[in-house]
């Protein structure tokens, strides 16, 4: 009996170091990370797929049968809802933080990321965002400062000497008596491109800072629902990204962070069509990121999460419960566009009557003509109209990245309405978020529950310390 005990336990010693020898670390690293991208808001993109009304023919989320799924906690370490500082702190690093702290603990000394440590391995390093790079998400793989510190937070993104950073914009370029942070970059050996066309001419360069070809843009790409068809987007920097980083001579693979950062630009003021779109477009790069992992399956792993949910998004309102989303593609401009147009278009004068503002609402968006509106709701529109354009009388909704006027927050509620969802909020809330892998060792991420384990599985499947 003893002896057969030896044996079983012999042999299991044997199995576990096969296994443990034969254990592969992945050469290629993709980690998207959807901010604000709630399970809600990947439903609402899903039945938009579903319903036929996706223009790209998209029939479902990539990454939906991914095999490891999770939930993922996404608390700050001081507050039961964080801020995108704190969650790319924890995406990045593996500890919990302060509220707006970038690679910072709580006790405020740096912390350092999983791509400092992969480039330290010999990896190269890409940070793609849809909105400004030196923003908080992307900072955090990079940086370690205070939210508020942009300019220290851009100088360190050239510090870092990650391969290819690419973005909308660096938010302060420039600080009394200090130097230009885009000579600072080309001191530190980038070149700095803007738009397709200077990318197309300089992608054989080495380390590259691209941006968006708007050099006066100082917040995020346009939105997709806005977008000139030729203009840069996420799913362009993505493809750029791996081939800039794929053929990166003597290195071991790469690491490429992700970020669909205008998911939740578009969810702060409740935007529907804007959020699903840009979630489209974030499922889109993660397609892209899923092709060259069925090119090389033994050695990608891609990682899809987000850092927060925005705007406690819910499939279902509350006088209805059937879905419209062929209504998003009859909304033509974001919430936030359309209320700069209508102030400007009230200031020139053009909005002296209802009928005019009625017909701007209908062309922007869809609202009569394409979705149906009956006479309660075109009274209370009506209502707003007299109280805000002829009183005078605005009190604007005041959300972390807009103001908009009341008309227009009155008509794009009405638009959410009829598509068939709610909205419990104007900020983050404190909800678990997805969590998705596929490809080499994505099984060690079977059981996450918090945002931290992420980065910290990723060092132990990497034999980091």
């Amino acid at each position: 009996m003893k002896r057969n005990v030896q044996k079983w336990m012999i042999t299991w010693i044997v199995v576990l170091f096969s296994a443990t020898l034969s254990a592969k670390t992945p050469k290629y690293i993709f980690y998207c990370i959807g901010d604000g991208m709630s399970f809600a808001h990947m439903m609402a993109t899903q039945l938009f797929y579903e319903s036929g009304s996706c223009h790209e023919g998209q029939e479902s989320l990539t990454f939906l049968d991914f095999p490891v799924r999770s939930a993922i906690r996404t608390h700050a370490s001081n507050s039961p809802i964080t801020c995108s500082a704190a969650a790319g702190t924890a995406l990045a690093t593996g500890q919990k933080t302060n509220l707006t702290y970038i690679g910072l603990g709580p006790d405020g000394k740096p912390l350092i990321s999983i791509a400092k440590q992969l480039r330290d391995k010999g990896y190269a390093i890409g940070i793609i965002t849809s909105g400004q790079i030196d923003d908080a998400t992307p900072a955090a793989f990079y940086a370690s400062q205070k939210r508020k510190e942009t300019y220290l937070i851009g100088k360190e993104g050239a510090d870092s000497q990650f391969d290819f950073l690419a973005g909308s914009a660096l938010k302060q370029p420039y600080a009394p008596g200090k130097p230009s942070l885009y000579d600072y970059y080309r001191q530190k050996g980038y070149t700095i491109c803007r738009g397709i066309e200077e990318y197309n001419a300089a992608r054989e360069t080495d380390k590259m800072l691209l941006l968006d070809a708007d050099t006066a843009l100082r917040s995020w790409l346009p939105y997709v629902i806005e977008r000139e068809p030729e203009a840069m987007g996420l799913e362009f920097m993505v493809q750029a990204g791996i081939e800039k980083l794929y053929h990166e001579k003597g290195k071991k693979g790469f690491f490429m962070m992700i970020e669909g950062a205008s998911i939740d630009h578009a969810s702060h003021p409740c935007d529907i069509a804007t959020s699903v779109l840009e979630t489209a477009e974030f499922d889109r790069s993660v397609r892209i990121a899923y092709e060259f992992y069925k090119k090389h399956p033994d050695e990608t792993l891609i990682i899809v999460t987000a850092d927060h949910e925005t705007g406690g998004l819910a499939l279902g309102e509350k006088t209805s419960k059937t879905f419209h989303w062929e209504y998003i593609n009859a909304q033509k401009i974001s919430k936030e566009s359309l209320s700069r147009l209508f102030q400007k278009a009230q200031k020139e004068g053009k909005l002296d009557t209802w009928e005019k503002a009625r017909n701007l609402l209908a062309e922007k968006t869809g609202l009569w003509e394409t979705i149906p509106v009956n006479a309660g709701e075109e009274a209370s529109l009506m209502q707003c109209y007299y109280q805000t354009v002829v009183q005078g009388n605005e009190n604007r909704e005041i959300t972390l990245y807009a103001q908009t006027v009341p008309l227009v927050a009155e008509a794009i509620a009405l638009v959410n309405k009829k598509i068939g969802v709610s909205w419990g909020s104007f900020s983050h809330t404190g909800g678990v978020v997805p969590f998705y892998a596929v490809g080499c060792e994505a099984s060690q991420f079977g059981s996450l529950n918090d945002n931290t384990e992420i980065p910290n599985t990723l060092r132990r499947i990497m034999k980091i310390k």
